[in-house]
């Protein structure tokens, strides 16, 4: 009978035991064996070298210069617990989005925005697909599931949708599935302070990846999306973010040669009048 007895009790911790819910039906409950799985493989996930992702956008070249740099820079220490597996422009991250999560552990963004706060011309695919991607989310598990992220922004603040694009990311990203485990870093070429927010970024996200107790899948993020701040416009960029931003950009221009033929045209008068007094 102990036998019998203990027999029984290993089987139960290896088979699924249904057990009534809320509604009357009887729903699998996980076994010991599954539950350990699962930790098992959290821990394995938390402690395995992260396969990071380096993604860039960028009209000028600063932000992929800047992103590129630190990447090169990181690569060159010793007892790293993550490698840079790949390198890219948005829109080529944007043609594999839907294996991201199976490819990478860890996406890095390092973007600006053009024109009235759209995406740069090599970004606008990228933000397409985090767009599309989080409107699915509620009828499917989010794409970027199991994923980690962080987004270093570039910008003036002499525009009114200063960080817009960089903002917009890492709002979608999270709403993708992904974990955002370090703040973002927002560099304002109007001031004399970007070096100084890209070197606390680049510390601080490196310290994050070489740290285990700070990438832990399904923890809490290391701050919400609105730290340093969060005014942001959504942007519609399935007509062509970039075509929107020059248009936007043309009529300014238009708007202002107005304003300057109306000043000559007046100047002219009245220079004309007080030649003729």
């Amino acid at each position: 009978p102990s036998t019998a007895s203990f027999l029984a009790s290993s089987r139960s911790s290896l088979t699924k035991v249904a057990e009534p819910n809320a509604l009357g039906t009887k729903t699998p409950v996980p076994t010991n064996r599954e539950r350990a799985s699962s930790v098992a493989d959290l821990q394995a996930a938390t402690m395995a070298t992260k396969r990071v992702l380096v993604v860039y956008g960028s009209e000028s070249g600063t932000a992929k210069g800047a992103i590129k740099r630190i990447a090169a820079e990181w690569m060159k220490k010793d007892g790293l617990k993550f490698k840079i597996a790949d390198t890219m422009e948005g829109n080529d991250a944007a043609v594999q989005f839907s294996t991201l999560k199976d490819n990478y552990d860890v996406i890095l963004v390092a973007c600006s925005s053009f024109g009235d706060g759209y995406p740069p011309s090599g970004y606008e695919d990228f933000l397409k697909e985090l767009y599309k991607a989080r409107d699915k989310t509620f009828d499917q598990d989010p794409p970027m599931d199991g994923m980690q992220h962080a987004v270093l922004g570039f910008g003036s603040t002499i525009y009114e949708t200063f960080q817009n694009n960089p903002r917009l990311t890492d709002k979608l990203l999270e709403e993708c599935g992904s974990r955002r485990f370090a703040k973002r870093g927002e560099c304002d070429d109007a001031g004399d302070d970007s070096d100084k927010t890209i070197a606390t970024w680049e510390k601080e996200v490196f310290a994050a990846l070489q740290d285990p107790s700070k990438m832990v899948l399904g923890s809490a993020p290391a701050c919400k999306y609105d730290e340093p701040a969060g005014t942001i416009q959504d942007k519609d960029v399935g007509q062509g973010a970039v075509a929107k931003g020059n248009n936007e950009m043309a009529n300014y221009m238009m708007y202002l040669l107005v304003i300057f033929v109306v000043a000559l045209a007046i100047w002219y008068q009245k220079t004309k009048d007080a030649a003729s007094a």
